[in-house]
């Protein structure tokens, strides 16, 4: 048998220090929102070469200097879904074509480009931490009529 109550204020103190810890982090270091929440640029692409993948297309577009640059498998192996942060060029799709081509050939088509804005971007906060806060809401209210009326 394991004396729980032994270990009490040990792991009380270490419970409140990782909280101070996060809280501390959280505070000076902040979140890293994503491409969703900053605002960038998201492009879905299927190759007709089954030989590219996707560490070959990461490689390629970060040397682009697109910034923080998101690359994965979409479906079957030959489709890609491609985010990057918002660039102030206005050309930066066709410059993407252009590499693509020069690199891999022209094995490439652009199935869909959507660019998100800052403004569904604070949407999309807004609604996840009212999500968010409903969800805990609720099941705090669960726990509070699950326990007051138990016989």
């Amino acid at each position: 048998m394991i004396a729980f109550n032994k270990y009490y204020n040990k792991f009380n103190i270490l419970s409140v220090s990782l909280v101070i810890a996060s809280l501390l982090l959280l505070t000076f270091k902040g979140l890293n929102f994503g491409i969703d929440f900053k605002g960038g640029t998201l492009i879905e692409l299927r190759s007709t070469d089954t030989k590219i993948n996707v560490s070959s297309l990461r490689d390629n577009l970060n040397q682009m200097n697109l910034g923080d640059v998101s690359v994965k498998n979409f479906g079957n192996e030959t489709d890609f879904l491609i985010k990057f942060e918002n660039n102030e060029n206005k050309n930066i799709i066709e410059e993407i074509k252009k590499n693509l081509d020069k690199s891999f050939g022209n094995n490439f088509n652009f199935r869909r480009v959507e660019n998100v804005g800052p403004k569904v971007s604070t949407e999309l906060l807004r609604s996840g931490v009212i999500a968010i806060s409903v969800a805990l809401f609720l099941m705090l209210v669960y726990i509070w009529i699950r326990f007051r009326y138990q016989k």
